[in-house]
């Protein structure tokens, strides 16, 4: 059987720290979960799901909220790396504070 994307543990433990991430970045813009929908366009019920890191949200969510909390910039420095990341590696990689 083919495995469901996200149910691995590890990508578990990315989307709850994705989800910390985001939660942390919204309230240091002093933005309640309804200011962050009025900005982003996704509902707070979803917003809530991202935070909680559920591995169900989409990543055209997760995109649409780091471009209203200003920290897209944050992914694209991921994705522009031009050093591949090991799936070995032992650490993770470590994004801006402000994000």
């Amino acid at each position: 059987m083919r495995q469901k994307i996200g149910s691995s543990l590890a990508a578990q433990a990315t989307f709850q720290r994705l989800g910390e991430r985001v939660r942390q970045a919204r309230k240091a813009r002093n933005y309640t979960l309804r200011d962050l929908e009025n900005r982003c366009g996704v509902h707070r019920t979803t917003l809530s799901r991202l935070e909680a890191g559920d591995t169900g949200v989409t990543f055209t969510v997760f995109l649409s909220v780091l471009e209203a909390l200003n920290s897209l910039a944050d992914v694209e420095l991921i994705v522009s790396n031009p050093h591949p990341i090991d799936s070995r590696q032992t650490t993770t990689p470590h994004l801006d504070a402000n994000f």
